[in-house]
């Protein structure tokens, strides 16, 4: 699929953090674009203030930070068609107590412009993953729904077949959709019709899962197979196309898997150790070859 990991209702870190201030990060996406692979952090990761930023790794290379807010409190979410990078960058403002949202779009190798300014935003757009209609609309997903909103409107019920609440969304290909609920996941095509389900996703016996929930955080889907953050059970774990299930990456506490995403020919797996200590997460990125071995990616 909170990067299809995530909303106001939906687990992700930032809306775990509520009480525990010190885990507010991360919220946004893993994405691969044009060889590179972007995702959401903090920049730096002990960062008291929460300045979100964009990270790159490319192959043979460190990882790097791309973009780095100039605001407090700011989150990143991230979407690309091609090589074009959509990035809705959102801040908490203080004086108003209320979110403000911003899309920015760039191409690899150039810099960031904004084609939508500053607006108030009580959805947090891009939270539970989205997409852009053109420069001018953003498909996104808030619990319970998915809706449309238009440069300068207000958000819009969306039409799609399922009629369960649904929690994130990630397009994964040419005009698909994998929507995720709480238990299951959909494939739609371009008309927002099922053609493919998953059913009965979470281990119902799993025991100290992190914070308290079970759940499926992130999902992405290719060639028939499906790839799962399971946040409740601290795995990585694929859905093959004929259904046979496999966990390919188990970890233990403290770290919790919350992204997933294909990368070439490989997987990219990213976690985080979520602790209780008062610091921030601290991040795990891995690829993972066809063969199943590892390389480390990220870790600080």
């Amino acid at each position: 699929m909170k990067k299809l990991l995530l909303i106001s209702q939906l687990l992700t870190f930032y809306t775990a953090a509520i009480s525990i201030p010190a885990l507010a990060h991360p919220t946004g996406d893993l994405i691969s674009v044009d060889g590179s692979v972007l995702w959401s952090y903090v920049s730096p990761i002990d960062d008291p203030s929460h300045h979100a930023c964009v990270m790159r790794w490319q192959e043979g290379a460190a990882p790097e930070v791309l973009v780095r807010s100039a605001y407090q409190a700011s989150d990143y979410m991230l979407y690309n068609r091609g090589n074009v990078v959509y990035i809705i960058e959102r801040r908490f403002v203080q004086a108003t107590d209320a979110f403000e949202s911003r899309v920015l779009k760039m191409k690899m190798g150039e810099e960031a412009v904004e084609i939508w300014g500053w607006f108030e935003d009580a959805w947090r757009v891009g939270e539970g993953g989205f997409v852009m209609e053109g420069d001018d609309r953003i498909i996104f997903a808030a619990y319970p729904a998915v809706y449309s909103l238009d440069k300068g409107g207000k958000p819009r019920k969306y039409p799609i077949a399922p009629s369960e609440p649904i929690n994130g969304l990630k397009e994964v290909g040419s005009g698909q959709l994998l929507v995720m609920g709480e238990a299951a996941c959909w494939l739609l095509d371009e008309k927002g019709e099922i053609v493919r389900s998953w059913n009965s996703l979470l281990n119902e016996e799993v025991e100290n899962a992190p914070l308290n929930r079970n759940r499926i955080f992130d999902l992405d889907y290719r060639n028939g197979e499906l790839l799962m953050a399971y946040w409740g059970q601290r795995s990585f774990e694929t859905i093959s196309g004929s259904g046979e299930k496999k966990v390919v990456a188990q970890y233990g506490d403290p770290l919790t898997p919350h992204w997933v995403t294909y990368h070439g020919n490989g997987k990219l797996l990213f976690a985080s150790e979520l602790r209780f200590d008062g610091s921030n997460p601290r991040p795990y990125l891995v690829f993972m070859k066809p063969d199943g071995k590892t390389v480390e990616i990220w870790k600080e």
